[in-house]
């Protein structure tokens, strides 16, 4: 049986020490706008080429394998797929030309993959609550208007860290449903997804229950949401910062004025 959800968790924490990992979470979080914005407007070889060249730098900052990378983000590779499927169906029966369809289809899979390997590193390298707190620091000008920038804060790192355990539920729950001799990998698509009915309605209930103990947990611990609440590590914003967020911005200003000039 090769179903295993355990091992397609998206973007959990690898504690390493690395530049990366030391930078603050509100650096890294502006970073990533940057570095998605530039390579989202890559519309060509030169400037894929760049952004392929950028993540390579960044892995190799952070310290973390190419394996492990492409290992969290095994979810979004369905996405990848579709998104080459797709641009390939459309020129192949629009236009007639299965060899253009090929070519355009590789080039929209693979910048759509770079993006998504962008957005995983952030994850990778910031733990869940120091992305909580550098969450609430960007957005708390708009706590100003009525946003309440500590609750959505507060439900990113929530979800963050449950994900790994919410896949682990699953995966206990496919086993069990294998043993008493389900067939989760056999059959076409619709029987698949039937199939997998008797995962799902487990996973529900386990995913209310843990809610409201949560709820309970902190209600009973007197939380408030983020008005007034300190923290016990304070970010600290260092020059290292600074020069990480210029060199982001400076890649996505790079590749907006090179696709204005080249279009």
């Amino acid at each position: 049986m090769s179903l295993r959800f355990s091992s397609m968790v998206m973007g959990q924490y690898v504690p390493t020490d690395s530049i990366v990992h030391r930078l603050d979470p509100r650096a890294k979080l502006l970073g990533l706008l940057c570095l998605v914005s530039g390579a989202f407007a890559a519309g060509d070889a030169p400037a894929v080429a760049l952004s392929t060249l950028t993540f390579a730098a960044l892995l190799r900052l952070s310290r973390l394998s190419l394996a492990a990378v492409l290992r969290s983000a095994r979810p979004v590779f369905f996405l990848v797929a579709f998104t080459f499927a797709f641009s390939v169906a459309s020129i192949w029966l629009g236009e007639g030309d299965l060899l253009l369809g090929l070519r355009t289809g590789g080039f929209s899979a693979f910048r759509l993959l770079i993006l998504m390997l962008f957005a995983v590193l952030l994850p990778l390298t910031t733990a869940p609550l120091e992305m909580a707190d550098g969450l609430e620091e960007l957005l708390s000008p708009l706590a100003r208007l009525g946003f309440p920038a500590g609750e959505c804060a507060m439900m990113v790192g929530m979800a963050l860290r449950f994900i790994p355990l919410l896949m682990e539920e699953t995966d206990r729950i496919m086993r069990a449903q294998i043993s008493r001799g389900a067939r989760l990998d056999q059959g076409g698509v619709l029987r698949r997804i039937v199939a997998f009915f008797p995962v799902l309605i487990p996973l529900f209930v386990i995913v209310f229950r843990r809610a409201d103990d949560i709820a309970l947990a902190m209600e009973a611990r007197g939380y408030g949401g983020g008005a007034g609440r300190t923290r016990r590590r304070p970010l600290h914003w260092k020059k290292s910062d600074t020069g990480a967020t210029i060199l982001c911005a400076c890649f996505a200003a790079s590749l907006l004025l090179w696709r204005a000039f080249r279009g």
